[in-house]
């Protein structure tokens, strides 16, 4: 790509969000498992909206975005404001809205969505940590493997939402399981698998986990978040191998770059982490690039189309 090009994106993976509209707890007061797993956040801005995302990816041509709840005390509402959003600006934007499988207003809650045309997902908080109770997000350690919880998640195929379960990757076979049992619904493997252990042996367990899990072909993936897994200071050099390894496992057409602005704003900035992405993908063809940067979250995600103005 020549300097003169801007490189078009669909961004698989941010957070717009208004302290003012919606409620979110861990930046109202410091949530200590959310400080776990980002260190001080103090600097997060407590409303990022679309013009504060443009102005971060200057360099960069946004054809559309994946927005993601961002655990407000009210999902629903957060998303009835990111539709209205989505319906008010002009870069063609998803939504992710949050789903609690073993909740008994589960069918409440996806029927709501379904009042959200650019509703196309829905994720839920699995991550546990076993030896570390400051990094746990769900209820229990064991909801992957609850039978209640699945006939929960099987709903999903009434509905026709992509589903994204974050877990991590001690956390991967458990999940191999669900996805097995339901090839009609798409998952969405977020955070990349979301690796724990970044040595060499934490390196190979997860690439053998992943592998597997990339056999199952209604998966697709994301790399984003990459401050979550190598931290705030993470560098090419330590990322690169296994990013590579992602598109060796899922190939360039089952893979999708995400920003996971604005929290990944405390780790790069938006051109820092871009100008990585080009070089991990370096290697790919031209159409490759495009797919993994744009086309892929475009089709995943069902991006609609521009609204006229």
């Amino acid at each position: 790509m020549s300097s003169a090009e801007k490189r078009q994106i669909v961004d698989a993976h941010l957070h717009l969000i208004d302290h003012n509209a919606n409620y979110y707890e861990f930046l109202e007061h410091v949530d200590e498992t959310f400080q776990a797993l980002i260190g001080d956040y103090s600097a997060l801005p407590r409303r990022y909206l679309l013009d504060d995302y443009l102005r971060d990816a200057g360099g960069l041509e946004v054809a559309g975005l994946v927005w993601h709840e961002m655990l407000s005390s009210d999902p629903v509402r957060e998303v009835r404001w990111a539709q209205a959003m989505a319906e008010s600006v002009r870069v063609p934007m998803s939504i992710v809205g949050l789903a609690d499988f073993l909740s008994p207003e589960l069918v409440a809650r996806l029927e709501a969505y379904t009042q959200c045309p650019n509703v196309s997902a829905v994720r839920e908080h699995l991550c546990w940590d076993e030896g570390n109770p400051l990094r746990r997000f769900a209820k229990r350690s064991d909801l992957l493997t609850d039978p209640q919880w699945r006939k929960g998640l099987a709903t999903l195929k009434r509905f026709g939402f992509r589903c994204s379960l974050e877990v991590f990757a001690h956390q991967l076979p458990d999940l191999l399981a669900v996805v097995q049992l339901n090839p009609e619904i798409g998952f969405t493997i977020a955070v990349m698998g979301w690796p724990v252990q970044v040595d060499a042996a934490g390196f190979a367990q997860w690439k053998r986990d992943l592998a597997a899990l990339s056999a199952c072909e209604n998966t697709r993936i994301t790399i984003s978040a990459i401050e979550c897994i190598f931290g705030m200071q993470w560098k090419m050099e330590q990322v690169s191998p296994w990013i590579h390894t992602v598109f060796e496992l899922f190939r360039p057409d089952r893979t999708m770059f995400g920003s996971h602005r604005p929290i990944s704003g405390l780790a790069a900035s938006f051109e820092r982490l871009y100008a990585a992405y080009e070089a991990m993908a370096a290697q790919l063809s031209k159409s490759e690039q495009d797919a993994v940067f744009r086309g892929n979250a475009a089709e995943w995600f069902r991006i609609p189309a521009p609204a006229a103005f």
